[in-house]
């Protein structure tokens, strides 16, 4: 595990996440160039699907927080990135990941592993609505109709680090889960499904 000690804060700007396979980075990279948005890029380091914001969390809660979080019981999974979106208030454009029962259930099963520990966050009050960003400051230079066609295996996600750095924002994984602990039986045999 990274250490989270690099820092003098006592403020860490935490989130969950699904970090993305780095093949996926480099060909939304590629994407990033076509679509129709003009604003400030995401650095393709920094592609990543947000499960739960935490924002600003004192470094004291951060042991706290990672053993609140239990392995769920959710079978590794696939998402579909199909459509680009703009989000007009945050400014921000994106690729929309297409609502999924799995993905709800992670979002769901971290929110009470955190309750259940007595860790309260500030709840968003928009609905739960994974996309990966794409630009910030972004405007619209397009009618938004084109689609794509990615897909996305999830077999676990993590707790990630906004950090500063002297070429700006940097997301760093401090901590990996994976979606499913494969029963004895099912380790033995080499069951998948």
């Amino acid at each position: 595990m990274p250490s989270i000690a690099k820092s003098d804060k006592n403020m860490a700007r935490l989130f969950f996440a699904i970090d993305l396979p780095q093949e996926l980075k480099n060909q939304l990279e590629l994407l990033q160039k076509m679509c129709p948005f003009s604003g400030r890029p995401v650095s393709p380091h920094n592609f990543h699907i947000t499960l739960l914001f935490l924002g600003e969390v004192s470094r004291h809660q951060l042991e706290d927080i990672l053993e609140a979080i239990e392995i769920p019981a959710i079978k590794p999974f696939q998402i579909e990135l199909n459509q680009f979106a703009y989000f007009p208030k945050a400014e921000v454009g994106c690729l929309e990941v297409a609502p999924s029962k799995q993905l709800i259930e992670l979002h769901q099963h971290i929110n009470r592993n955190l309750k259940q520990a007595g860790i309260h966050i500030k709840q968003s009050s928009k609905p739960f609505r994974p996309h990966i960003t794409l630009f910030r400051d972004a405007t619209v230079q397009s009618e938004i109709t084109q689609t794509v066609d990615f897909e996305l295996g999830v077999d676990h996600f993590c707790l990630m680090e906004s950090q500063f750095n002297q070429k700006g924002v940097y997301y760093e994984v401090i901590e990996e889960w994976p979606t499913y602990e494969p029963t004895i039986k099912e380790q033995f045999f080499g069951i998948k499904d």
